[in-house]
């Protein structure tokens, strides 16, 4: 469980802590003994940071998200987060695949975590209208999801986790699923949302271009055990427009230093799964 952050004063202008680690550290136990997916991890992340997560596969990124949405407990180590207005939930999720209720419309299923909260219908209505709108899903609102192509339904995911206003939003490999043109504009939608609301993001992504158009900041994760290799500011100005961005030449060589810091250890995650599979 996450216990709230009490922050110093801060100087004028300075951004607070929104989320902060201190030796985190997750285990698990399986038939073939202790394996370790987290490895002493440390870091602050200011309040209003789109903060990217990128490492090879079984780097321990879904089991960091899990254990900042309180539904994984680390093993040692801690996990402070700066505690939200009393009106507004800690934390809303966004998952790689299709997380909506097959048997609530659009509109049900984006208003759902505000009806958990008892909003008022009233207020309910506004905000989803809203962001429905938003994301081009206004006349879809009485659709249900089988009756929506998979990037409309990840637009539902995104729009129901806006609308419920949490203080945190996690987001695990959102688009991954998606062909390349949804996902250039559902980038493009995310973007334009965040730019009005600067909530506190963790992303987690495979794909450097993604990391290098969507954030703030980038954590390059070691291979199993996961670990902090570096963190890289992202050193374009916002707002963004994604392929607006992907045509500067100093974007493609920002892109080519990430995966320069990342290919080692996804070769090295490679040679394990490899050799792992010849024992």
């Amino acid at each position: 469980m996450a216990t709230p952050l009490i922050e110093p004063q801060h100087a004028a202008g300075e951004v607070p802590v929104k989320i902060r680690l201190h030796q985190l550290t997750k285990s698990f136990e399986t038939a073939g003994g202790t394996v370790t997916a987290l490895d002493n991890i440390s870091l602050d992340i200011p309040s209003g940071c789109f903060f990217m997560i990128v490492g090879p596969s079984g780097c321990g990124k879904t089991t960091l998200l899990r254990i900042l949405a309180n539904l994984e407990a680390p093993t040692s180590g801690t996990v402070e987060i700066a505690s939200p207005a009393e009106f507004r939930p800690g934390n809303s999720m966004v998952f790689q695949g299709d997380s909506l209720f097959p048997w609530m419309t659009v509109f049900d299923n984006a208003a759902y975590g505000l009806a958990l909260r008892h909003v008022p219908k009233a207020e309910i209505r506004e905000t989803v209208d809203y962001y429905l709108s938003r994301t081009g899903l206004k006349r879809f609102a009485n659709a249900y999801p089988h009756q929506l192509s998979g990037g409309m339904r990840q637009r539902v995911s995104i729009v129901r986790a806006f609308a419920n206003d949490p203080d945190i939003l996690l987001m695990d490999e959102p688009f991954s699923a998606l062909d390349e043109q949804n996902k250039l504009l559902l980038q493009e939608e995310l973007l334009r949302i965040w730019d009005e609301t600067r909530k506190t993001v963790l992303f987690i992504t495979h794909s450097v271009d993604e990391a290098a158009t969507l954030g703030d900041r980038i954590m390059i994760m070691t291979a199993q055990p996961g670990c902090t290799k570096q963190i890289v500011d992202v050193p374009f100005a916002r707002p963004r427009s994604v392929l607006e961005l992907r045509a500067r030449p100093e974007y493609g060589e920002f892109v080519y230093s990430i995966w320069g810091q990342l290919r080692d250890e996804v070769e090295r995650a490679r040679s394990r799964d490899l050799n792992e599979k010849k024992v």
